[in-house]
């Protein structure tokens, strides 16, 4: 059954779902996920992604190809300062993200004076920035694991 709020009528013709189908496919791929931008700068700097979650913070289960679900803007932020990017990068990748800058946003505001200013510090040095700006913990940036990791025995 039909909700109400839809027509009952067909309203496109054959040739124009045709053509809507057709524009699709040839634009479908232009447009890449945040992932896909990531991966790419990885690709022209030589780096691996084992390498930049070790300079991001974070942990091995990260991966940069994810095609869906949340991605948080504290591990894209992460990612931008560990490849050193500047602010107009980070908002193109954010954007590629479904995110942008809210510069009426504390935490968004430091995290652009990071990038503006910080470009090169460790994850660590950035986190005690952002502790010294006042952002909350839970906006800091890597996976924020709790130690070292440690490889567990096998049983």
């Amino acid at each position: 059954m039909q909700p109400s709020y839809i027509s009952s009528e067909i309203v496109l013709t054959p040739e124009q779902k045709a053509k809507f189908e057709k524009d699709y496919q040839l634009t479908a791929d232009m447009q890449k996920t945040g992932g896909q931008v990531i991966i790419g700068i990885i690709k022209k700097l030589n780096m691996t992604e084992a390498r930049l979650r070790g300079l991001a913070g974070l942990n091995r289960g990260v991966r940069f190809d994810y095609t869906e679900g949340v991605v948080q803007k504290r591990f894209i932020i992460s990612v931008i300062m560990a490849l050193g990017l500047n602010v107009h990068a980070a908002a193109y990748i954010l954007q590629a993200n479904g995110m942008t800058f809210n510069t009426n946003d504390r935490t968004d505001r430091a995290y652009i004076y990071l990038i503006e200013e910080h470009k090169g510090k460790d994850i660590e040095t950035c986190n005690a920035i952002l502790r010294d700006l006042g952002v909350e913990t839970k906006y800091f940036l890597g996976s924020q694991e709790r130690g070292a990791y440690r490889l567990r025995k096998q049983k």
